[in-house]
């Protein structure tokens, strides 16, 4: 009877070990290719574009990615400069009544 519970811990051990060393077998991780800062992508429009828009069609798998972030961290630091009306007439016709 020992020799049937080292067996069995034998096997649980062999099981365990396969296991642990399976783990880094399966990447599903999606490949997005190099790593862009978000100084290259205020300077390439083209492709920052390009990496918003595909990060927008599947933000479930991207949106966390390196690229997604710094694409999209350079399209707000050019937008936010950008001048804008301000349109104020709502609130004169309110000050009037």
């Amino acid at each position: 009877m020992g020799a049937r519970k080292i067996s069995c811990a034998r096997n649980i051990a062999v099981v365990v070990l396969v296991s642990v060393a399976l783990t880094g077998c399966f990447d599903d991780t999606p490949d997005t290719g190099p790593v862009q800062t978000v100084d290259w992508y205020k300077v390439h429009d083209d492709k920052r574009k390009v990496t918003l828009e595909t990060c927008g069609n599947n933000p479930g798998e991207l949106q966390g990615t390196p690229n997604c972030i710094n694409a999209l961290q350079a399209e707000r630091a050019l937008s936010s400069g950008e001048p804008f009306e301000l349109d104020l007439s709502s609130l004169k016709s309110k000050e009037d009544s």
